[in-house]
């Protein structure tokens, strides 16, 4: 009984070892204010990937397209979890009622002059395939086509569509409401209208950056670091888990024994080659088939070397082997030469019969062929194709019977036929289809050439000795700072990676390192791991290590040392640059001055308290509000927060008269506090740091 007992408990301890891992957030991926939305930021994640294909004209997407759709996918998902949160402590919700009433009136728009942006797009990609008509249609009824996987693509861009011209108006409610809450008394807003004068000034602007400051090298104390750090603390707290990695990278590239043997092998396969009978010949040796019967331009050619080696020379020449970036070499022959159209016009008229793929139609085969041949014969007499056309337009507008094709764009046989007949019948799978050429561009010089390549790249047996290097260097490995000393050690390039967030997917210069940020977020890795052998593209293998780990809170002061450095280098830098130009003030004129550093100086500029930067020509605000306590006629220097200015007043003018119960100068207060989506982006960031955030993305690519 006791052993059963022992087996029952571990039995219990095991199941309640796996519920643990279910009520907790060790698998959750998203987490906002207690709610998992894992399932919600997958299917934005797929609608904003249809969008982003459309509208990008993309059958996949790579690893930068993929970062920026899962940015765009949180930051929606971020901010309208948020706003409907507001909204509904304010008892405001968003209806269904109303979500049908935005979706409507996106519909709608399309026929006035401001159509939704987006919600056009679609619309215009869809009329590559359909009339106008039957694309607001297929817009109006888009719930329909939910589970069909043809339109799949289109209803998941259409719901992206939706989703943002929801958060769009969820925004403008709260922030209306937001915007509407700031008010100021009768106090504020006369103080502004009895400060807000102007005055006449001189001033030049000084830059502590410039070469005339060089000799000018200000020292930090350990003391004043720690100082600045405890009294500043807010200004290093880290919003986001990140990490500094270092990665060891080993370039998978051909050795010198591969590429004299891709060389050879390329010498002796041209020289196989002027040696055959024919080009054809030679194709079918290399297991080619018969000759590519294409016949391209000269612009058609992008490699301008192989555009003089084809069309500089006579037909027959042979294209000696060229090597291109280090990538591939080319080489071949030119066997063919003529004159002919690029691009032709046509009309067609389709003729139609039963089949087991079109069991719609009322004639047989037979029936159609008879047909179709009596039309032609009409056509060749000098019959009027737009005349015939109505009647035979097999399901398709009139308008899109008569269409200029070029020569690249459908197969060579249909195109040589219309270059070669006025009038064609050409049998295709449900129909005979009559076209008669309308117009032919100009004839122009075209070639037809056999090109041979053979890539550059390492053999089986150098992947295997890089990798080898790859994996002895990891092994060797303990700690990030072995990584560097014995990549050094061996001529390893490292790259090193700065404040990597877990949804980044590149290092530094390293692209597609995907896998190793993942990798350096898995809550198994520790500070200083090193990480087994990546292949990155089959381009590269590296290796990665972990110099820190930077979690989401307030920084240490080690990590931001350097930084607090600079900033408190800067700052003693633009009070010496201020300490030698008030010096030199007091013995020169403040023109003499600016022309002692050959800078601009700015005479009979009127500078007003109330106004932005731009129209006090650029000066910082920080410095605006010291120059109007400055007296009049004392050229002074003073400081902003980057720059020194050295300003003398020639005359305070008196602030304008208020406006009736200060109405024009709560209106400047309001617009200089809350500036339209300047103030919408503090509002949001203030909102976040109070919200309950879980974000673990990074599991979306675990395996």
């Amino acid at each position: 009984m006791c052993i059963i007992g022992i087996a029952l408990l571990a039995f219990v301890m095991g199941d309640v070892s796996k519920l643990t891992d279910f009520f907790s957030d060790k698998y959750t991926m998203v987490k906002i204010n207690g709610k998992k939305l894992d399932d919600d930021y997958r299917t934005r994640l797929e609608q904003m990937s249809s969008l982003w294909k459309i509208f990008y004209e993309k059958t996949s997407l790579d690893e930068s397209d993929m970062t920026q759709i899962h940015d765009m996918s949180w930051n929606q998902l971020l901010e309208q979890n948020i706003l409907e949160q507001q909204l509904k402590d304010l008892g405001l919700q968003i209806t269904k009622e109303m979500k049908e009433e935005i979706a409507a009136d996106m519909l709608a728009s399309l026929q006035t002059q401001q159509p939704n942006q987006l919600l056009q797009r679609l619309v215009m990609f869809l009329t590559q395939q359909l009339s106008a008509e039957q694309a607001i249609s297929l817009i109006s009824n888009i719930e329909e086509y939910k589970n069909n996987p043809n339109i799949r693509e289109v209803y998941n861009a259409y719901k992206a569509i939706e989703r943002f011209a929801l958060i769009d108006m969820q925004r403008a409610r709260y922030m209306a409401l937001a915007n509407d809450v700031v008010k100021f008394s009768d106090e504020a807003a006369k103080f502004f209208a009895e400060s807000n004068n102007a005055m006449l000034t001189q001033a030049v602007t000084f830059y502590p950056s410039g070469e005339k400051f060089n000799e000018l090298t200000p020292t930090v104390t350990d003391k004043e670091i720690k100082d600045r750090y405890n009294n500043h603390k807010s200004r290093y707290k880290i919003n986001e888990n990140a990490r500094d990695i270092d990665v060891a990278v080993f370039p998978i590239q051909p050795s010198p024994e591969d590429l004299e043997r891709i060389q050879d092998t390329v010498m002796n396969r041209a020289t196989r080659m002027k040696a055959a009978a024919s080009i054809e010949e030679f194709n079918i040796s290399m297991m080619q088939g018969q000759l590519d019967s294409t016949w391209f331009k000269r612009t058609d050619i992008q490699l301008d070397t192989l555009v003089k080696l084809i069309f500089d020379r006579p037909v027959g020449s042979f294209i000696e082997p060229l090597q291109y970036e280090n990538s591939v070499w080319y080489y071949g022959q030119t066997y063919g030469i003529a004159k002919r159209p690029d691009s032709v016009q046509v009309a067609r008229l389709i003729v139609d019969y039963r089949s087991d793929r079109n069991s719609g139609s009322d004639r047989t085969k037979e029936e159609a062929k008879n047909i179709s041949d009596s039309l032609k014969n009409v056509l060749q007499k000098g019959g009027d194709i737009f005349a015939l056309r109505y009647d035979y337009l097999g399901g398709t507008n009139a308008a899109d019977s008569v269409f200029w094709v070029s020569e690249h764009s459908i197969y060579p046989q249909l195109y040589n036929a219309w270059l070669e007949n006025n009038v064609y019948i050409d049998d295709q799978t449900t129909a005979f289809v009559v076209f008669q050429v309308l117009q032919r561009t100009t004839p122009i010089e075209k070639r037809q050439f056999a090109i041979y390549t053979e890539e550059i790249k390492p053999s089986d047996a150098t992947v295997k000795s890089i990798r080898s290097q790859a994996t002895q260097l990891q092994a060797e490995c303990g700690s990030a700072e072995d990584l560097m000393t014995i990549a050094a050690q061996n001529g390893v390039q490292v790259m090193q990676g700065k404040d990597i967030t877990s949804m980044m997917s590149s290092i530094s210069q390293l692209q597609n390192a995907r896998e190793i940020v993942s990798w350096s977020f898995n809550p198994n890795t520790k500070p200083n791991a090193v990480s087994d052998v990546y292949n990155i593209n089959n381009s590269v293998f590296a290796v990665a290590a972990i110099r820190t780990m930077k979690s989401k809170g307030y920084s240490k002061l080690d990590d931001v040392r350097t930084a607090i450095e600079t900033e408190l280098t800067a700052m003693k830098k633009l009070e010496m640059v201020k300490e030698k130009i008030t010096e030199e003030l007091a013995n020169a004129s403040i023109k003499d001055v600016a022309e002692n550093y050959g800078m601009f100086l700015m005479d009979s500029l009127t500078l007003t308290f109330g106004a932005d930067p731009r129209q006090n020509r650029s000066i910082e605000n920080t410095a605006i509000g010291k120059i109007f306590a400055l007296p009049v006629a004392t050229p002074t220097a003073i400081t902003g927060k980057n720059n020194v200015y050295a300003v003398s007043i020639y005359e305070m003018k008196d602030a304008a008269e208020p406006s009736i119960n200060f109405m024009m100068e709560r209106s400047m207060l309001k617009n200089a506090v809350s500036a339209g989506g300047r103030n919408e982006n503090i509002i949001l960031e203030g909102l976040k740091e109070k919200t309950d955030i879980l974000d673990q993305r990074y599991l979306y690519f675990a395996r």
